[in-house]
């Protein structure tokens, strides 16, 4: 774009301002723009946004130890103990007859040895997920997954770069009988690409973009999927030793104490601020416009003169008038009446009131009508408010609706996951043992026929020993006899010599010549016997060497093997030791767990058997108090009794004589003796009948 502005720029400069700058008129125009008060200013901003990197390189540098966390949980064994019928329990174990044992009130009936129980206690053991350690990387998975999309949308969505160049012009001039003034501004903004612009830019976002993946790939692995359900933590986070001393947890721990302590956008903005000189020729150039724009001003005005505008002109008249609040202005004369002076402000008065009021009257309806509208736009709000409130109400219940089908339907897509995992598990279990059980009997196998192939490598060895030694016998053998039949040759010479001693010189010139050439053949034949020998010991040598060497190569792999035998047994018998010391700890607190309810149970039973003890306390002292209050009764009778009896035999005393009878004719009344009488009478005919030891047969009121 730079090129097309300086191909403009030049061809201004070659064609317009070559043609008029020669002209006399634009000539004193120019002139008395330089002459004039001018002001230029121009000033270029920078804009310039970077990233900071310093959040994305402290995730990527916990990518790795959360994957490894997050491939490898740790987990836990649940143990859950429930009590059910016996027809629904799955298994029988050591704790379930304990607890049998200990729970007699469960048995139903005995059948010599053969015990039913109506309940008995179910023990579930399963692995977990849900311990502190592995609730802290879910909830850690959450807050950068946050973090990081935040910082993403931000960065995304924020105006690129600005480079912005402003111009100010300001001033005036005098052109003959003309002031002239001007103000000019003109500002220009380029905004420059974030992502495209700039390579290294790039490569940051290409960094976020693949943290943003990652992290959801971890928050979509099958750890994320059983933490579903748990329940995040909250800081201060606890320092377990797993979080302490684990390394994994502890990279974790630095970028979640980092995540909380950063509060910033992800980039900063630095404003780069330039005011420059401008060069003469950059000035001539403004000058140049300025002037272009007076004589267009000027064109303007001139030719507005010969158009007809009569159709667009806007035309107001104007009257003038008096103004009648300053005396100065409409008083020549002095002596002017007071009441002409009065008249005058009182018409004006009247005029200037009634216009008030006639404005006063449109502001009022005015106002009228805006509240009004006021109102109308409030009920009209208040309306639209309450069908968005019910509107949202609606929305809301569907929503809810939605999300507790959602919600089921994930309870019930879990439930049937962690079925099928615990499946999955006990095959995978299954397939492991059968694994080890087959590992193991291969591993025999392959130690058998290894000590098959030790010992028969150990019988060829010594065979080839044996032969070794044979052989070298046999050279001994040899040698000696070649010795022999050596010295048996130089004695047969010597005879020979000392015999043809009496030879000639040259017969012994020619036989020490012949002796010489035997001698030097012999040599010959002695050193290509040495080298071949030694040629066989070097290549048996060289096959020992070989054969030493395979043994040693078979004897380390043996070793190695053993090696990683011992490891993967140390593993195995470590991993048995922590699964039997977690089964003891669980035994232990469910033994404890027992003995707590053994006691409880214990507890409650001398309470009931106290409760008992004081219900039939109770009942024996309200027995007593009824006993001794029958008692007191029956001794309050027997002394009523008495008093009567004593009471009657008094009466008797005065009314019987103690040696005669008393007969009913000599009882009798005096008078007519009314109902209340009668009863008396009765009463006391019984008394002394009663007292003396006579029956009476009372038929009527009459007999008596």
């Amino acid at each position: 774009m730079s090129k097309q502005i300086d191909s403009v720029y030049d061809s201004y400069y070659e064609n317009f301002v070559s043609m008029i700058e020669s002209d006399e008129f634009y000539s004193y125009v120019m002139e008395n723009i330089g002459a004039g008060t001018n002001k230029i200013s121009f000033y270029q901003k920078k804009k310039d946004k970077k990233i900071d990197v310093r959040w994305i390189e402290q995730i990527e540098n916990c990518i790795v130890e959360l994957d490894t966390i997050i491939r490898n949980p740790r987990r836990f064994i649940v143990q859950e103990e429930e009590i059910v019928p016996i027809e629904k329990a799955r298994r029988i174990t050591n704790e379930s007859v304990r607890h049998l044992a200990q729970h007699t009130n469960l048995i139903a009936r005995v059948d010599g040895d053969r015990v039913t129980p109506n309940e008995i206690l179910n023990v579930y053991r399963e692995e977990s997920f849900d311990i502190y350690e592995n609730r802290f990387i879910y909830t850690l998975l959450g807050k950068v997954e946050e973090f990081v999309e935040s910082r993403r949308k931000v960065l995304y969505g924020i105006t690129d770069d600005e480079e912005v160049a402003e111009l100010g012009m300001e001033g005036s001039f005098n052109n003959g009988s003309e002031d002239v003034t001007y103000k000019l501004e003109i500002s220009a903004t380029n905004k420059t690409s974030m992502i495209d612009m700039d390579t290294s830019r790039m490569s940051i976002f290409a960094r976020i973009d693949r943290l943003s993946h990652i992290i959801r790939e971890f928050r979509g692995s099958a750890f994320a999927r059983s933490m579903r359900g748990s329940a995040p933590v909250r800081p201060p986070i606890m320092r377990t030793n797993v979080i302490l001393k684990d390394p994994n947890f502890k990279k974790a721990l630095v970028l979640w104490q980092f995540i909380e302590t950063y509060h910033e956008v992800g980039y900063t903005i630095d404003v780069i601020n330039e005011y420059r000189e401008l060069e003469q020729q950059q000035v001539f150039a403004f000058y140049n416009t300025l002037a272009l724009n007076y004589i267009c001003l000027k064109k303007t005005a001139d030719s507005s003169d010969e158009v007809d505008l009569e159709h667009k002109k806007k035309r107001r008249q104007i009257k003038p008038k008096f103004v009648k609040n300053m005396i100065e202005e409409i008083v020549d004369d002095y002596d002017i009446y007071n009441t002409e002076i009065r008249r005058v402000y009182l018409d004006e008065i009247v005029k200037a009131a009634k216009k008030r009021e006639k404005q006063d009257a449109q502001i009022a309806e005015a106002i009228k009508n805006a509240l009004a509208a006021e109102k109308q736009a409030k009920l009209e709000a208040i309306r639209a408010e309450k069908e968005r409130i019910a509107r949202e109400k609606a929305e809301e219940k569907a929503r809810i609706a939605r999300q507790k089908a959602r919600e089921e339907a994930a309870r019930k897509r879990e439930a049937e996951r962690i079925a099928k995992e615990k499946k999955r598990e006990a095959d995978r279990i299954a397939r492991e043992k059968a694994r080890i059980e087959k590992e193991k009997a291969l591993e025999k196998e392959r130690i058998a026929k290894q000590k098959a192939r030790e010992k028969a490598a150990k019988e060829k060895a010594i065979a080839l020993e044996k032969e070794k030694k044979a052989r070298e016998k046999a050279k001994e053998r040899e040698r000696v006899a070649k010795e022999k039949a050596a010295a048996l040759e130089k004695e047969r010479l010597a005879r020979e010599k000392a015999k043809a001693k009496e030879r000639a010189d040259k017969e012994k010139a020619a036989a020490l010549e012949k002796e010489r050439i035997a001698r030097e053949k012999a040599k010959a034949k002695e050193k290509a016997d040495k080298e071949k020998a030694i040629a066989i010991e070097k290549e048996k040598l060289a096959k020992q060497k070989a054969k030493e060497k395979e043994k040693a190569a078979k004897e380390k792999a043996l070793a190695l093997e053993k090696e990683k035998l011992a490891k993967q047994k140390a593993k195995e018998k470590e991993r048995a030791a922590k699964e039997k010391a977690i089964a003891l700890e669980k035994e232990k607190a469910a033994k404890a767990k027992a003995k707590e309810k053994e006691k409880a149970a214990k507890a409650k039973a001398a309470a009931l058997e106290k409760e008992k003890l004081a219900r039939q306390k109770a009942k024996e002292k309200e027995k007593a108090a009824k006993e001794k209050a029958a008692a007191l009764e029956k001794e309050r009778l027997a002394k009523q009794k008495a008093k009567e009896k004593a009471k009657a035999a008094n009466s008797k005393k005065k009314t019987v004589k103690t040696d005669s009878a008393v007969k009913p004719a000599d009882i009798k009344t005096s008078g007519n003796v009314t109902t209340d009488d009668t009863d008396t009478a009765n009463d006391f005919v019984m008394n002394i009948s009663d007292a003396v030891g006579i029956s009476f047969i009372n038929d009527d009121a009459d007999n008596q």
